[in-house]
């Protein structure tokens, strides 16, 4: 199916094949999610663009951002797009470089660094 698919992962998909001769097999599959891209920077200021760390779809099971001395400063779980530069208390972050750690359904993490720009 070409058309794209707005689902929350992971979805588990069945499918059954039956052979001309009445045999049947049926298998599931499990998708945790596609890793297509991660956004490198953000500017939640409002204006419609970029304005949150957008991960849907990406079948994220939790977030963590940590400012440059390591400590933590933002978690979230079962995350699609809720950071839009706050911490943890809600207080509005500075600009900055921070960290990730994303864990995603499927046990695999995936860290890099991620530009908070409010450009006022």
């Amino acid at each position: 199916n070409s058309t794209p698919v707005e689902e929350e992962f992971p979805i588990t998909y069945t499918v059954q094949v039956t052979t001309a001769q009445g045999c049947t097999l049926t298998r599931e599959e499990t998708v945790y999610g596609i890793f297509c891209s991660i956004p490198k920077g953000i500017s939640p200021n409002n204006d419609g663009k970029n304005d949150e760390f957008d991960l849907s779809g990406l079948g994220v099971k939790e977030l963590t951002i940590f400012n440059r001395y390591g400590v933590k400063v933002y978690g979230y779980k079962n995350y699609t797009n809720q950071w839009k530069g706050q911490s943890d208390d809600g207080k509005e972050l500075p600009d900055a470089t921070y960290y990730y750690a994303i864990t995603k359904s499927d046990g695999q993490t995936v860290t890099g660094w991620v530009y908070l720009n409010r450009q006022r």
